[in-house]
């Protein structure tokens, strides 16, 4: 062992010992000059592409300059020590013009691994559409390409084709691309896109695909011969887009998140962001607004065909042609989740259950209805032929329209409706719910969210409002709510945001004892139980557990009709969970102590 680790030791010393830095110039370099060093930079793209480099080389281009063509580097480089592509110097970021070349695109790698590519401006405009790309990274029968990173990017101004079919929708700003795995597997791991800017481009912002086709279900030997790996795409700002933002295909896992997309589906109909031949990736902290399209397809997020376990979450999502939520699933997809989102001034459809799927759980969102709009606020589209399985719970929809309507499908569907407050007008297709909520839920300013994820506070609760803990409890709930406020066991806020701290009183059923859990409000680490309806035979036990379940109390009382418990010596400040157990009925809630 200790061999092994020396000897992996001195590769890297020897990988770094030969590794440099080039620096490229277009004004004041030469290309027979060494490159090593700002005096003696390389000046052209031919020479830079016709340069095979080694891991932990560094090529900078000098800020401010310009180039025109295709930046078409060679090599790979190892774990821990990636090729790294940057600007040096003060200025502009360096611009690459791709003057209309088709093809591939203007940054391009191919079978390559272990890259960095920073701060860059790239443009590939042209008169008419066609087969443009800002950057295309592919793979073709390679196995596993690792540690691919591009942060930093603007890429702009690219020309492709607008339209529905493949070949335009590999067309736009940012692409991965698997081209084959007809001899052997290839794999994107380790993957990154994270603080670009990505505008003005047809069809697509960012796009993941593999050429030769991706339609295979998650787990078959097909996807999992191309599937994609440990894959982020976050902090990007993705805008003036003829189609969709995102198109995230054969990821395993992944997430998306903090990412800003707006004015998209300039060109034709298309979800801001949508996911196909996916497995459990987490789309999260996104914001959406402005999607244009001018028919179907133009919510924040569509759960497309092949999307099992994908998770929509702590998003918001306003202004768009349609809403929140859609699914274009097959019948085999299942555990989608949409939870713990804002849907505000959304136009159309904002949650639509469409096309077959065994289980779809949309929960604990917050959707505000102005006046002056007309949406579907839950619509059974109906295509495909399948059933389609869904629960619809602790949602708030808060509905100033007297024309926003809920459309309901007769055959194929079973749905759980349940714990969700309707507030405002009440369309005569509003569903039953036997736990609804009608009075107002008190929302600190509705209506109030602007262009930013942490301009929403306006739905937060104020208290004494109805939806407090009048929900009900969904195991696997993701452990907080849109603004990272615990949501623990026990009932649940209804909406997106869960009241820190705040205790109710539940009666439990008459013929049995009833269990009242509050906190002293002077002293909030004095627990208050008032019991009625016990037998002198009954005993009270009470557990307090911190939020990972570990027990720190743990007592018996005989059932007085007051038990007054104080906790300072066992707690600390935090959030952590009651449970009073009398008979057969347990009662449990959340306490805050500050």
């Amino acid at each position: 062992m200790k061999k092994s680790i020396i000897v992996i030791f001195l590769v890297f010393i020897s990988l770094n010992l030969f590794s440099k830095n080039y620096y490229i110039d277009a004004v004041g370099g030469i290309d027979s000059n060494n490159g090593n060093s700002i005096a003696l930079a390389w000046k052209t793209l031919t020479k830079v592409n016709a340069t095979t480099f080694i891991a932990g080389d560094s090529i900078l281009f000098k800020s401010g300059c310009t180039w025109t063509g295709q930046l078409y580097p060679k090599g790979s480089g190892a774990a821990g020590n990636p090729i790294v592509i940057n600007k040096y110097g003060i200025g502009n970021l360096p611009y690459f013009d791709g003057a209309g070349m088709t093809g591939t695109g203007v940054l391009y790698l191919y079978n390559q691994q272990y890259w960095e590519i920073n701060n860059l401006e790239i443009v590939n405009d042209a008169a008419s559409a066609g087969d443009r790309r800002g950057v295309r990274i592919e793979i073709s029968n390679y196995g596993t390409a690792n540690h691919i990173y591009v942060k930093g990017l603007n890429v702009h101004n690219v020309k492709g084709s607008v339209g529905q079919n493949r070949t335009d929708k590999r067309t736009g700003g940012i692409g991965f691309a698997i081209v084959s795995v007809s001899s052997a597997e290839s794999h994107f791991n380790d993957i990154l896109v994270d603080g670009c800017t990505i505008q003005s481009c047809d069809n697509e912002g960012i796009l993941f695909e593999c050429v030769s086709g991706d339609g295979f279900q998650p787990g078959s030997p097909e996807w999992t011969a191309m599937k994609i790996t440990n894959a982020a795409v976050r902090n990007n700002s993705i805008y003036n887009i003829s189609k969709n933002a995102m198109v995230i295909r054969l990821f395993d896992g992944g997430v998306v998140e903090h990412n800003v997309c707006y004015n998209t589906a300039n060109g034709m109909t298309g979800n801001t962001i949508y996911s196909c031949s996916c497995l459990n990736t987490v789309f999260q902290y996104n914001e959406g607004y402005l999607n244009n399209s001018p028919d179907y397809d133009g919510s924040l997020y569509d759960a497309d065909l092949r999307s099992s376990g994908t998770i929509c979450q702590y998003n918001y999502s306003h202004d768009n042609a349609h809403g929140l939520f859609w699914n274009c699933t097959v019948q085999a997809d299942d555990s989608l989740v949409c939870r713990y989102n804002i849907s505000q001034n959304d136009h159309g459809i904002i949650f639509c259950v469409n096309y077959p799927v065994m289980d779809i759980n949309i929960y604990n969102n917050t959707v505000y209805i102005p006046a002056n709009q007309s949406p579907i606020i839950i619509s059974e589209r109906n295509n495909g032929t399948g059933t389609r399985n869904y629960s619809f719970n602790n949602n708030i929809i808060y509905n100033n329209s007297i024309t926003a309507t809920y459309g309901f499908t007769t055959n194929g569907y079973t749905r759980n409706i349940d714990y969700n407050c309707f507030f405002g007008n009440h369309p005569s297709t509003e569903p039953a719910d036997a736990h609804k909520v009608t009075a107002d839920p008190l929302f600190v300013n509705p209506g109030s969210g602007g262009i930013g994820l942490n301009t929403v506070d306006g739905y937060k609760l104020k208290t004494g409002s109805p939806c407090i803990n009048s929900g009900i409890y969904i195991p696997k709930n993701g452990g907080k709510d849109y603004w990272g406020n615990t949501v623990g066991i026990g009932k649940p806020d209804m909406g997106a945001y869960e009241s820190p701290g705040i205790t109710a009183s539940v009666t439990l059923n008459s013929d049995k004892p009833t269990i009242l859990i509050g906190q002293n409000k002077e002293n909030p680490g004095i627990l208050n139980l008032n019991i009625s309806g016990t037998k002198i035979s009954d005993t009270v036990s009470v557990k307090i557990t911190s939020m990972n379940g570990k027990t720190l109390f743990n007592q018996k009382y005989q059932p007085l009709a007051q038990i007054l418990i104080d906790t300072k010596s066992v707690l600390i400040k935090g959030v952590y969970i009651v449970s009073v157990d009398v008979e057969d009925k347990t009662e449990i809630r959340k306490i805050v102590i500050k």
